[in-house]
């Protein structure tokens, strides 16, 4: 997992005598987490063990900073421990890693018990971090060195208490003690390697000795049965109270809490370090790894003062205040940014929800105000999607309001209602048809976005970033999951989403330029010929919506910018974008009939020899048909091997054109074979790059 920061900004200091600047020099210093993963990256680098990034950690485990600058070059910097506990005499390490020009970070070991702060400096600037060293306790423990406290976590946080223990995270490493199928049993590959994560205070690093579960007496045992775990709490106590993932595992340790919370003496947070201290490793714990890939990873930060609405799809955080109600004239609602991180979705106290997430419905605004529910039943678990996946806006309010602006429209997210076929506007008659994509997929998004290679590595041994928590469809280099069409669709989409043909009513030229293209080159030139006949104003490159527009030119902008932030380009629903693009085309007086190039219907089946041939590496294959038809358009290599179906749907009577990209495909001679009712025939092309 990418190393990330942790703990928020406790200082920035601007220096504006000495650099004249429109955007002020910010520098700052944060502890930083690392997982396993990283570590295991380089034998060589500071990272040497993992850290969950916390403000308050076990003492004598290894801790990171990072320092960053904006504006400028980092520089050298200058480390001051600018308070520590009696007795402490731990210093910066002398090695850093630069990670870019304007960051680095270093590593420190708290040797005491106690409170400590270091501060940077670099040249006219300085930024101090905070952080809290104890040790472990076990959440049913009252004993603090020896004197009996009279608490624990559950005195004073109960409810947490009871939640959490329903959880696995509760009874993880009891379930694996009594030899539970699917964790240890006779066929499972469970061993003492898996108890460090299973346990709480676990830390490789030899310094820190800080009362976790490691360094307490513990013999695994020789045969796990059912009963085990009761004979080891017998047999080792100490070491059995920090069994399980407790509370210090995600908060830090709490001999020096008891009740007081000043001085990083107990945290929370929603950094994904947290949770990348155990769930990023290897090939089976691949999950932070593979968010770190993800939009939600890179949210759009829309926090602070005045953003209170936006938070709750803009920030982990913000997302949790929403689904408990929290209002936003609350004098603790938290407007600051936070990614949309594991705590955001999943709910780590609560299994009330599967997969502990921490919503499974939501409502979507409709035409006439009124409301779609999405639950458990309509979109499985993909329902928590919908809650920020949605218009903002409805349809026929926004049109018809006295005054609009820049705003107007859906507000970037819109997938959930495309995939429903609701909230754009059907206009100029033409009926809004939907593809039935939430019926078959079960988990709605859920099924595409994170379907296969959810713990796969690849021969390098690195994460691949595509489906599971990475929610993407589409790799970093570009390269569809066209795994998750081949759930329904088998191999007969083509290799890549730009490949995907779309046939509606008997037409696939649905921007009526005269070609049959992939769907969402169809859609991106609907798209484009709506954004033309809207009105410019002067210095503008794109149309704007004005109060003074037309309701038709609403509508149609309404129905076109629904269409371009869904993002899909026709893939979440190709009938209900196609109709509802078709109709605002329609209002605005763009043809959206197709022009055949014949003044009358062809009377015979007839495939044309491609032009241009050879072609490089486009070329167009053009067909004619007496009457509607299903037909299916193969291209084969010259050794008879299946290289693309170009499509297999049925068109209307007429000639169509359709455009074949060969980008992707080696040089050489190929074939195409069209079948069309009882009509077969095969044309050779011939592809020179």
């Amino acid at each position: 997992m990418t190393r990330r920061l942790t703990t928020v900004i406790l200082f920035v200091l601007f220096c504006t005598s000495l650099y004249s600047q429109t955007t002020p020099i910010e520098f700052t210093v944060v502890s930083y987490g690392v997982s396993p993963r990283d570590v295991a990256k380089s034998t060589t680098d500071i990272y040497t063990y993992a850290s969950t990034g916390l403000a308050n950690v076990g003492v004598g485990s290894l801790m990171y900073f990072k320092a960053t600058i904006t504006g400028q070059a980092i520089g050298t910097v200058t480390w001051t421990i600018t308070r520590r506990p009696q007795g402490s005499t731990a210093a910066v390490g002398a090695t850093i890693d630069q990670i870019d020009t304007s960051t680095i970070v270093i590593t420190y070991t708290p040797d005491k018990l106690g409170a400590y702060e270091l501060t940077a400096t670099s040249g006219a600037y300085s930024a101090s971090v905070s952080f809290n060293a104890a040790k472990y306790l076990g959440f049913t423990n009252t004993f603090v060195s020896g004197e009996n406290k009279n608490v624990n976590c559950q005195t004073c946080h109960s409810s947490y208490v009871a939640e959490w223990e329903q959880t696995n995270h509760a009874t993880m490493f009891t379930r694996a003690m009594n030899a539970t199928p699917g964790l240890s049993g006779p066929s499972d590959h469970y061993s003492a390697n898996c108890i460090g994560c299973h346990t709480t205070g676990n830390d490789k690093n030899p310094t820190a000795v800080n009362d976790g579960f490691d360094d307490l007496t513990f013999t695994y045992p020789s045969v796990l049965t059912n009963g085990t775990y009761n004979e080891l709490v017998s047999q080792f106590p100490d070491a059995m109270m920090r069994g399980n993932i407790q509370c210090e595992s995600c908060h830090g340790p709490a001999s020096s809490h008891v009740g007081v919370t000043s001085d990083h003496r107990m945290t929370a947070t929603y950094d994904p370090a947290v949770c990348a201290y155990c769930h990023d490793s290897g090939t089976h714990h691949i999950f932070p790894e593979q968010y770190d890939a993800s939009l939600h990873a890179q949210a759009v930060d829309e926090s602070g003062p005045g953003r209170e609405s936006c938070v709750r799809c803009h920030t982990g955080v913000g997302f949790k205040q929403w689904v408990d109600g929290v209002q936003t004239s609350d004098p603790y609602f938290d407007v600051s940014y936070t990614p949309i991180t594991c705590a955001g979705c999943h709910d780590p106290h609560n299994n009330t929800n599967v997969n502990q997430l921490r919503k499974i419905s939501a409502e979507l605004l409709a035409p006439n105000s009124t409301k779609v529910n999405i639950d458990e039943s309509v979109a499985g678990k993909g329902a928590i999607c919908f809650n920020c996946h949605q218009s903002r806006s409805e349809a026929n309010t926004a049109v018809t309001a006295a005054t609009i602006n820049q705003r107007f429209g859906p507000h970037h997210g819109p997938q959930g209602d495309m995939l429903i076929a609701n909230n754009m506007l059907e206009l100029a008659g033409i009926t809004l048809a939907s593809s039935n994509h939430i019926g078959a997929t079960v988990d709605a998004c859920v099924r595409c976005h994170m379907y296969g290679n959810a713990q796969v590595v690849d021969a390098t041994g690195k994460v691949i970033q595509v489906g599971g928590h990475s929610f993407r469809v589409v790799t970093p280099d570009g390269k569809s999951n066209m795994e998750a069409c081949a759930q329904c669709h088998g191999g007969t989409l083509g290799a890549s989403f730009e490949d995907v043909t779309f046939t509606f009513n008997g037409n696939g030229d649905h921007d009526n330029d005269g070609l049959i293209e992939g769907l969402q080159d169809e859609v991106k030139g609907m798209i484009e010929k709506i954004r033309a006949a809207l009105p410019l104003k002067a210095g503008q490159t794109k149309p704007v919506p004005e109060t003074s527009w037309t309701p038709d030119q609403r509508s149609a902008y309404w129905n076109m910018i629904t269409a371009e932030e869904d993002k899909s380009f026709g893939i979440h629903n190709p009938k209900y974008i196609v109709s509802g693009l078709k109709g605002a085309m329609k209002l605005l007086n763009i043809p959206v009939s197709v022009e055949n190039e014949e003044l009358t219907i062809p009377n015979e089946y007839t495939l044309f020899q491609n032009y241009p041939n050879p072609f490089n590496p486009s070329t167009n294959i053009k067909f004619s048909l007496p009457k509607a038809s299903n037909v299916k358009l193969t291209i084969y290599d010259a050794i008879g091997r299946e290289v693309r179906t170009l499509l297999n749907n049925e068109l209307s009577a007429g000639t169509h054109t359709i455009q074949w990209n060969a980008s992707n495909i080696a040089s050489g001679i190929y074939f195409c074979r069209i079948e069309a009712n009882d009509y077969v025939k095969v044309n050779k092309m011939l592809l020179l790059k």
